[in-house]
């Protein structure tokens, strides 16, 4: 009878152990996913501030000296994002990029850099507009952040219009800031998003107004001035 009580008590005992065993590998490995999930928010936000601080000095004119452009300063602010992709893109392989993503954003890292050494600003623009429209679809592949993604996404599009003003291309200029009114509109239309971002909606519809606006009567020094704004005012 003894005997059996006992072995009753140690089958618990194993039991409850191998629970703990279990719940506490499944903690540990939930705070690794988070804390890798965290460092590559992290490392997508560094990519985002390099990219704009880059594409903000150029439209502002402050790579420019004596009505010239100076490229070499550019080129350094590129090569710093350039320097800091081996780690970034460890990081982003763990969180469900792929390897095909990762190689294009490290080649399109090296074409911006190409129009920059070849004097491009057009293509500058083009290629470091493209280069920055890939973080959104990085980050809404593992991330709960959905204003985050929802305004990178805007910015996208209007660095991308911007790109195209740039250029005097003015009827693709129109066209990509009506997809971020668009897409603005498919924000508005998300009820509970609207209940809890309802602030920075109605600052976004007047940001964005401005800079389409510019865009509509073609005036590329205004669609500057209004991009910045957007840009600079949208995460506020």
């Amino acid at each position: 009878m003894k005997k059996t009580k006992i072995g009753t008590v140690l089958k618990y005992a194993i039991l409850i152990i191998l629970c703990i065993i279990v719940l506490t590998g499944c903690t540990i490995k939930n705070d690794e996913e988070k804390n890798i999930k965290d460092k590559t928010n992290e490392e997508i936000n560094y990519l985002e501030d390099e990219i704009f601080t880059v594409v903000n000095k150029y439209i502002k004119g402050e790579y420019t000296e004596n009505n010239k452009i100076n490229w070499k300063d550019m080129n350094k602010d590129i090569q710093t994002i350039n320097n800091s992709l081996d780690t970034i893109m460890l990081d982003l392989s763990e969180v469900d990029i792929s390897n095909d993503e990762l190689i294009n954003f490290r080649n399109q890292v090296n074409d911006v850099s190409i129009a920059i050494n070849n004097e491009d600003a057009t293509n500058f623009m083009q290629k470091i507009s493209y280069l920055y429209s890939l973080l959104p679809n990085y980050l809404e592949k593992y991330s709960e952040e959905k204003n985050k993604v929802n305004i990178m996404k805007l910015k996208s599009l209007v660095l991308s219009s911007l790109s195209y003003a740039n250029s005097l291309q003015w009827e693709e200029a129109k066209s990509t800031v009506g997809l971020a009114e668009s897409k603005y509109k498919e924000m508005m239309d998300d009820v509970d998003y609207m209940k809890e971002y309802s602030y920075n909606l109605n600052k976004v519809y007047i940001l964005l107004g401005e800079f389409k606006n510019a865009v509509e009567i073609e005036e590329l020094e205004l669609c500057k001035q209004k991009y910045i704004n957007f840009i600079e005012k949208i995460g506020d």
